[in-house]
């Protein structure tokens, strides 16, 4: 059986949120998944699964500290050749957008540049979503879209 880990870091729940919808869409093609709080996960279990699914908030058009610090830990475990996806989710403030259409950055492309760094195969381009002020609420209709997303993994995972 195929396993999937989706790994996030959620300050005010949205990114947490969307990462729960992205598992219940790859599970429901009869994928394990485990999802959790990167601050959960035993470093050494990753390895272990097919694909690697990381999640974070956007801060200043790039990861969270957390989330800088996770990554640099996965330099020391072999994930050549296992699937990855990247996903984020960012406030578009005006000026939000103006950064990060000049920029082009975001938390998932950082975390999507590091993947592909460690060799790892990219499934699916990253996705973001979108939040409304700095708390929240997601952006109506963002469950969905991650549980579409990750419904379509699956069906890749599965083929």
């Amino acid at each position: 059986m195929k396993r999937a880990l989706v790994l996030y870091h959620s300050l005010f729940g949205n990114t947490k949120t969307v990462a729960m919808s992205l598992a219940r869409g790859i599970e429901e093609l009869g994928i394990e998944v485990d999802c959790m709080s990167i601050g959960e996960v035993d470093i050494n279990e990753i390895p272990k699964h097919d694909l690697i699914a990381i999640g974070s908030p956007t801060h200043m058009i790039r990861p969270s500290k957390e989330m800088k610090e996770f990554l640099n830990q996965l330099r020391n475990i072999e994930l050549r050749g296992l699937f990855g996806f990247s996903f984020d989710t960012r406030n578009e403030s005006r000026m939000n957008k103006r950064s990060l259409l000049v920029l082009e950055n975001s938390a998932a492309r950082s975390i999507e540049g590091m993947m592909k760094r460690l060799k790892m195969k990219i499934i699916k381009p990253r996705v973001s979503a979108i939040v409304h002020g700095r708390e929240g609420p997601l952006d109506i209709g963002a469950e969905e879209k991650f549980h579409q997303i990750g419904r379509e993994i699956g069906t890749i995972l599965t083929n």
